[in-house]
């Protein structure tokens, strides 16, 4: 049954992972406009997604990988680093591609969405943790 709880977590992380990708696609086309004008009419609203995007991609990572860090405080998570890493090369990606703007804020509201995804990763963590008392050590 664990193994099925694995699956499902990796199902759901890989699925908002297709649907950024599906984001990405269409804002490369330049067909962003016409499903999430919405975004336009909200301010900072294209920051905020990419804060709410990234980040919440960083926080299903974090959570299919059993919130696991690169270091022994658990500050690193490896889920973060690695949506981190994706979104860094997609962003300046988008240099070279005429329907797209590299913009620096854009990445500066990744960054504010990937501390946010690794404080709840970290509070998460800590709370599914047995407590230090506890037999199941």
């Amino acid at each position: 049954m664990a193994g099925m709880k694995t699956v499902g977590k990796w199902l759901v992380a890989f699925g908002f992972f297709a649907f950024i990708l599906w984001v990405i696609l269409l804002a490369n086309r330049g067909e962003v406009g016409q499903w999430f004008g919405f975004i336009r009419t909200l301010p900072y609203g294209d920051k905020l997604g990419h804060a709410v995007l990234f980040g919440g991609l960083a926080l299903l990572f974090n959570w299919a990988l059993a919130w696991r860090s690169m270091d022994s405080a658990g500050w690193l998570q490896w889920g973060t680093g690695l949506v981190a890493t994706f979104a860094l090369f997609e962003e300046l990606s988008q240099a070279w591609n005429p329907n797209r703007t590299l913009d620096w804020w854009d990445l500066m509201a990744d960054g504010v969405g990937f501390l946010v995804a690794t404080l709840l990763a970290v509070w998460l963590k800590r709370g599914s943790a047995p407590a230090p008392e506890s037999a199941l050590r």
